[in-house]
Order: structure tokens, then sequence, then C-alpha cells
């Protein structure tokens, strides 16, 4: 319950904040926020296709070939790809925001000096979205 209540104020504290800056100028918080936004929407775009790739939903054929091709073949020498292919969440998701960073990066022009943070907070955000709203019930 307290981990809940810390994640709705942090959430909120971070609303906030960047509510009150877009209604001013951002100034220098204009790439702290950009990356907080390419995080975010790396997460939350890694949760959705965490959630497609479940049984009964519409990529479960994807992760079914992972797992003949790949976790139960050991004689394929790509063996290692399974988990950024999507066995793994979290190590997908390292995959997937940093598409969403160079998407970001050719569009907007952000600093690479972002991208280790981004990263961070993707797992951080991925992390409490998969301990606090649990798929599988």
């Amino acid at each position: 319950m307290k981990a809940k209540l810390f994640f709705a104020a942090l959430l909120g504290f971070f609303g906030g904040l960047s509510l009150s800056f877009i209604v001013n100028d951002f100034g220098f918080f204009e790439p702290f926020f950009e990356a907080l936004i390419v995080s975010l929407v790396g997460a939350g775009a890694s949760f959705f296709l965490d959630f497609c790739f479940r049984e009964g939903n519409i990529f479960a054929g994807w992760i079914r070939f992972l797992n003949r091709y790949f976790y139960e073949n050991k004689k394929n020498p790509f063996r290692f790809l399974y988990k950024p292919l999507g066995g793994c969440l979290y190590c997908s998701n390292v995959w997937v925001s940093l598409g969403f960073f160079f998407l970001y990066w050719a569009i907007q022009g952000i600093s690479f000096l972002w991208l280790v943070p981004i990263l961070f907070f993707s797992h951080l955000i991925l992390f409490f979205l998969s301990k606090h709203f649990d798929l599988d019930s």
C-alpha cells in the first residue's frame, strides 16, 4: 500500500512540476522533460508489447515461435537473442526504448548524453508498471 501511495505521489509531483513548466518557460529543464517523455513512451510501449505477447492476444504466435526455435532449440547459435526479442520484458525494453530514443533524436535532436538516463528511467517506470499492474490476473 505504501509503495502505491509513493508511486502516486511521485507521479503527481512530476505531473505538477511538468505542468508548471509547460505553463511557464521550459528553460533549463526542457531536456529533462523530453527525456522523461521518451522514457514514458518506451516503457509504455514495452508494457503494451508484453500484454500483446500473452497467450490469447495478437502476438502470442511470436512468443511461441521464440520458445520453439530460440529457447528450446539447444543447437540454435542465436539462442542468446531470445530475451531481447521478447522473451524478457526488461531485456526487450532496452531495445524498444533505444528505438524511441533514436526516433526522437532524428526528429527533435536530443543529445546523446540523455541516452543512459532515458534507458534508466524507462526501466524504472516499467518496473513500477509491471509490479503494480499485474497482467496475469
